[in-house]
C-alpha cells in the first residue's frame, strides 16, 4: 500500500462532517450511552472491546472484540457464521498469542448472551463476560485451558474515532490488573489497557436478512493498533477506507494523567506481507502485513516515525479479519522507542 500523504476529498469530506474533531481532548461524560440497544429501532449494532498490547510472555497481547447485531459492512460481516438472523446474532473474537486459533464465536442473542439493557452485563455464551458499570469493570474469558479474570478503571480521557448524530465510536484509557491462566502456567498482570465502545444503524434495521456482498457499505480496509509507550503514553492508529479511498487515518497520543490529541497528518503503509494468504472459515483468502509503517506529523515536524513487524500468528474474527500482535522499532519526539503492539487487519479490497 502507497502512503498517504495525498489527501483525497472523502477523508476531508468525513473530517468536515464528523465531530470528533471537536470532542477529542474533552473529559468523558456520557456513561450513559454505553448500552448494548438489543432492542432498539435506531441502533442496529453496538461494539465492546477490551484490549491489552503487551502482556508478558507467551501471551503478547490480549483482546476481546465483540459485535451485537451486524454491521452491513464489507470489512466486518460474517455471513457464514451466522447462528440467527443478522440483528440478531453477536460475535466475538478473544485470545492471546499463546491461545491461536483463540475463540471466534457466533451466537443467538436470545439463546446465547445475557445482555442488560443498562449495559451492566455483556455476555456472551459461556465464554466471554463484561460485568460493571463505567468506570469500573470486570471482565472474564475463558474456554480450554485459558483464563483470565481481570478488573479495569476507566480514565475520563476518551479518544473518539467518530462522533456525529449517527454514529459514535470511542476508545476509553484504561488500568488493569488480575490474573491470566493457560494450562497449568498462572501470571499475575497488571498495566494500561483500552475500553471501546460503538453504536449505530445497519441496513438489517430495515430487512433482517444477508444483503449480497456487493450490497454492503463499502468499507474494504481496516486496521487498528495500540502501543503503550514506556513513558506511559499509548498510542492508537487508525487506517480505514472506502472503496479503497481512504476514510480515516489518524494517531491518538493519550495518558494517564493528559487526556492527549488526534494527529491527522499521518501515512501508514504495509511494507511486505506474509508469505501466504490466511484462509478464513469462509474460504476468503486475505493478504496479511508483515512489516508495517506508520508515520504521523505535527505541523509539518515528524514526531511519529514507527516500523511494526507481525510476530505472533493471526486470529480469525475481527469482522471477517484477524487480530495479534507485533514487534516494533522507531521514534517518537525524537527519542528511541521500542516494545509491543496489537493489531487488528481487514483486508476486503478487490
Amino acid at each position: 500500500m502507497s502512503g498517504m500523504r495525498g489527501r483525497v476529498s472523502l477523508s476531508s469530506v468525513f473530517a468536515r462532517l464528523d465531530g470528533a474533531g471537536r470532542e477529542n481532548g474533552k473529559p468523558f461524560r456520557h456513561p450513559g450511552m454505553l448500552l448494548p440497544h438489543v432492542d432498539s429501532r435506531r441502533i442496529g449494532w453496538t461494539h465492546y472491546g477490551v484490549m491489552i498490547p503487551d502482556l508478558p510472555a507467551p501471551h503478547r497481547f490480549f483482546s476481546i472484540m465483540s459485535v451485537i447485531g451486524t454491521p452491513g459492512a464489507r470489512a466486518f460481516d460474517t455471513d457464514h457464521a451466522l447462528v440467527d438472523s443478522p440483528r440478531c446474532n453477536a460475535t466475538v473474537v478473544s485470545g492471546t498469542a499463546a491461545t491461536h486459533p483463540g475463540h471466534f464465536g457466533s451466537y443467538s442473542i436470545a439463546r446465547d448472551c445475557d445482555f442488560s439493557a443498562d449495559g451492566s452485563r455483556i455476555r456472551f455464551g459461556r465464554e466471554v463476560e463484561i460485568t460493571g458499570s463505567y468506570p469500573d469493570y470486570r471482565v472474564q474469558a475463558h474456554w480450554g485451558d485459558f483464563a483470565l479474570d481481570i478488573v479495569l478503571t476507566c480514565s475520563d480521557h476518551v479518544s473518539w474515532f467518530v462522533h456525529n448524530p449517527i454514529y459514535k465510536h470511542l476508545s476509553l484509557y484504561a488500568s488493569y490488573q488480575g490474573s491470566v491462566r493457560h494450562g497449568d502456567q498462572r501470571q499475575d498482570i497488571a498495566g494500561a489497557c483500552t475500553f471501546e465502545y460503538a453504536c449505530c444503524p445497519s441496513p438489517y434495521l430495515l430487512r433482517d436478512r444477508p444483503l449480497p456482498f456487493a450490497a454492503k457499505l463499502p468499507l474494504d480496509f481496516f486496521t487498528y493498533q495500540i502501543i503503550n509507550l514506556d513513558d506511559g503514553q499509548q498510542l492508537l492508529m487508525v487506517h480505514a477506507t472506502v472503496l479503497s479511498r481512504p476514510l480515516l487515518t489518524a494517531v491518538y497520543l493519550r495518558s494517564a494523567s493528559d487526556p492527549g490529541r488526534a494527529l491527522h497528518d499521518v501515512d501508514f503503509e504495509v511494507l511486505s506481507c506474509q508469505s501466504a494468504p490466511a484462509i478464513a472459515p469462509d474460504g476468503v483468502a486475505m493478504s496479511l502485513p508483515e512489516v508495517m509503517r506508520w508515520t504521523a506529523r505535527d505541523g509539518g515536524r515528524v514526531v511519529l516515525d514507527l516500523t511494526a513487524t507481525v510476530d505472533t500468528a493471526m486470529t480469525y474474527g475481527l469482522g471477517s479479519g484477524y487480530v495479534g500482535g507485533y514487534h516494533y522499532d522507531g521514534r517518537h519526539n525524537g527519542r528511541a522507542i521500542s516494545g509491543r503492539g496489537y493489531v487488528e487487519y481487514i483486508d476486503r479490497r478487490g
